[in-house]
């Protein structure tokens, strides 16, 4: 094969490849009918033993924005999958500039479960979530802040359908 054959060849691999990456995830997880409402959780301890987890969630932030406003877009998200619950778990600093729009990445589980019987903890995400910056707070305190994050953050998130 000549060479610029082999040159040619590998440019259009690398075009092919970079459009991959910058494709915004797309959700094909579980679903259940959009709710009106999702409450939010902080604490593990308090998911009413009903509740059923049907989402494995990373959320990347774009930097600027304010408390509520990632609040109200996690939460309308979550609406739209189905969850009328949402734990919210740690939060981290993403390395970098970040992404310029909300982020979703869903990492199972390939079947429900009842939460207060199958919670395994925050083992999803792994690679996604180690590759992160330092841990930063983003707790309760925060959902419904009007100051502004001046970075991209993370944040691990569990959707739960508990009716």
């Amino acid at each position: 094969m000549p060479k610029q054959s082999i040159l040619s060849l590998f440019a259009f691999v690398l075009i092919l490849l970079a459009g991959c990456a910058s494709k915004p995830a797309t959700y094909s997880g579980i679903r259940f009918p959009a709710t009106s409402q999702a409450g939010v959780i902080f604490q593990e301890k308090d998911v009413p033993t009903q509740c059923k987890a049907f989402a494995h969630i990373i959320v990347h932030t774009p930097a600027g924005l304010t408390g509520a406003r990632i609040g109200q877009q996690i939460t309308e998200y979550a609406k739209d999958k189905g969850a009328d619950r949402i734990l919210i778990g740690m939060s981290r600093r993403t390395p970098g500039k970040g992404p310029n729009d909300f982020q979703f990445y869903a990492y199972g589980p390939e079947q429900e479960y009842l939460f207060s019987k199958g919670w395994l903890g925050w083992k999803f995400g792994y690679k996604d979530w180690e590759d992160g910056g330092r841990m930063i707070g983003f707790g309760s305190n925060n959902w419904s802040d009007s100051s502004v994050n001046d970075v991209s953050i993370k944040i691990q998130a569990v959707f739960l359908r508990c009716e």
